[in-house]
């Protein structure tokens, strides 16, 4: 598959969600002016849920204080090493609240979820690729992949946005649907399960997938591959969350909207 251009899940909807954005990062290559907070904080959750998995599999069994620990720590290095490209959006609030969020989520996902964890992981940030369009490929990064006592294989992502949804679907709910089409290629199972693990909230959004079904996703997300990639006009969608857009300062449209 060398010479294919690639797209991930993210790349696909950052088009759906503003085609001009889109031409910033992956036609123009221009690099962002900052990272948000939100954004940087789910990457060191990501990290501590990570190494706590670890540990479980090396026969250790991290406490809660060892997982904030841990956490705490990548924070605040990563943090040193990148504070000049972080940015605070929210107004009234200081890394300090984001820092405390993220230790929060990480000892209640501790208390509620993982000490309870009967699964056998058997894959932690699982990358994977497959040729989903014609001259193109779909890669991704799978948070944990798990097997249950049945040894039904389950695809886990873990959330740590606001406003869960009350059941599966939406965004994610897609992007786990997409992930199982590469583990159906991957794999001979004809089914497997979909878990969104939301740490605000402590809500788990589940769904089983048959391999019949993944077939009409492949379909629909090569079409929304080909329309990214055909595409040779890009306009902005300004909306609200075009604080949180680290190329806000090359778009013309930014501050036209009303707030």
């Amino acid at each position: 598959m060398a010479g294919l251009e690639t797209f991930s899940f993210s790349r696909v909807t950052t088009f759906e969600q503003c085609a001009r954005r889109y031409r910033y990062r992956y036609v123009d290559g221009v690099r962002e002016a900052f990272q948000s907070i939100e954004a940087f904080m789910g990457q060191q959750v990501h990290a501590a849920v990570e190494w706590m998995f670890q540990e479980k599999d090396a026969g250790r069994a991290p406490r809660v204080d060892d997982a904030v620990r841990q956490y705490s720590a990548t924070f605040d290095r990563a943090w040193g090493e990148a504070r000049g490209g972080l940015k605070v959006i929210k107004q009234g609030t200081a890394v300090e609240d984001y820092r405390r969020s993220g230790a929060e989520m990480l000892a209640d996902f501790h208390r509620t979820r993982f000490a309870a964890d009967r699964l056998e992981t058997i894959g932690l940030e699982r990358h994977f690729m497959l040729e989903i369009d014609e001259g193109r490929r779909f890669q991704g990064f799978i948070d944990r992949l798990a097997r249950d006592a049945s040894g039904v294989v389950h695809i886990i992502d873990y959330k740590t946005g606001g406003r869960p949804p009350t059941r599966f679907g939406g965004k994610d709910g897609d992007q786990l649907e997409a992930y199982a089409v590469a583990m159906f290629a991957e794999t001979g199972a004809d089914e497997l399960v979909l878990m969104l693990e939301y740490l605000r909230n402590g809500s788990t959004q589940t769904r089983r997938i048959r391999r019949g079904e993944a077939e009409e996703t492949a379909r629909r997300l090569g079409a929304r591959i080909r329309m990214a990639a055909e595409a040779n006009v890009f306009p902005p969608s300004p909306g609200t969350l075009c604080d949180w857009c680290g190329f806000n300062d090359l778009c013309e449209a930014y501050g036209r909207r009303s707030r």
